[in-house]
């Protein structure tokens, strides 16, 4: 008996295949994706004395960088899928690209 209860709490935990944890990483990726613009959009300005943007931008720094942790932990453990795990390659390339300008 107490074997079949294992094997239920077991069977009932998240996996890949699992599609509400994986709409859960979609939508910290499209969150990530859209810190990153802000993040962009601001870095530019406050290069430019934009008084705004230089409150803003140390702000949206912070919170790219906590969901991009929480993304590469993910990935870590094998919770993203290749195609999720290309999107956030591409987003930080992106980032990259725009503070080496």
């Amino acid at each position: 008996m107490i074997k079949n209860n294992t094997e239920f709490i077991f069977n009932d935990t998240p996996t890949k295949s699992n599609p509400i944890m994986n709409q859960k990483w979609v939508k910290r990726i499209d969150d990530y994706s859209n810190y990153a613009k802000e993040y962009i959009i601001h870095y530019k300005k406050s290069l430019k004395g934009n008084s705004i943007s230089l409150s803003k931008y140390p702000y949206m720094k912070v919170k790219w960088e906590a969901l991009g942790m929480k993304l590469e932990k993910a990935k870590k453990r094998g919770l993203l899928t290749g195609e999720q795990i290309k999107k956030v390659m591409k987003i930080q390339i992106k980032i990259v690209n725009t503070c080496c300008e």
